[in-house]
């Protein structure tokens, strides 16, 4: 197996991951969402801890499924403007959108790596189950850091036409 074979199966190996993580998820949730509701409403015995296992799993959720999203640039666009730009300089629009994005999430993987460092010091839980934050929130921030790597490398794709090494 050459090299670029085995770095690209690499690469497919931790986006298979990812969307294994994601889906897993979103089961859960509906899952969740299902035992919670038939509890609530034909048991009169609502799932405790429901609504903080929720939240903690659309944290997950969003945060494992925004390297991919990233990856499939598949991200919500408007295109208003686009017909206005020379089909030459799309590839450095790219470029520049794609490291625009790169710093807006650098901010916010920083902004989370902070807030979990907090977090565990100062030793915060959700209020009914008792379950630390913190891991989450490091994941979170691990994550947006993959997704930060990920645009810089996808901007310099566009830049340059070439894959990074």
């Amino acid at each position: 197996m050459s090299p670029d074979a085995a770095e690209a199966s690499r690469w497919r190996g931790a986006e298979r991951l990812l969307g294994i993580v994601a889906a897993l998820l979103l089961v859960a949730l509906t899952l969740l969402t299902c035992i919670d509701v038939i509890g609530r409403y034909f048991l009169d015995r609502p799932l405790t801890g429901a609504f903080e296992l929720t939240e903690l799993a659309m944290g997950a959720l969003v945060f494992s499924s925004l390297p991919l999203v990233s990856l499939h640039r598949q991200q919500v666009t408007v295109d208003l403007f686009e017909w206005l730009i020379p089909r030459a300089w799309r590839r450095v629009q790219n470029a520049i959108i794609d490291l625009s994005a790169a710093a807006c999430v650098g901010v916010i993987a920083w902004q989370l790596w902070r807030r979990a460092v907090n977090m565990a010091a100062a030793g915060e839980t959700t209020a009914t189950l008792q379950i630390p934050v913190y891991p989450l929130v490091g994941y979170m921030a691990l994550l947006a850091g993959v997704t930060v790597v990920l645009m810089l490398a996808m901007a310099w794709t566009d830049a340059t036409g070439k894959a990074p090494r």
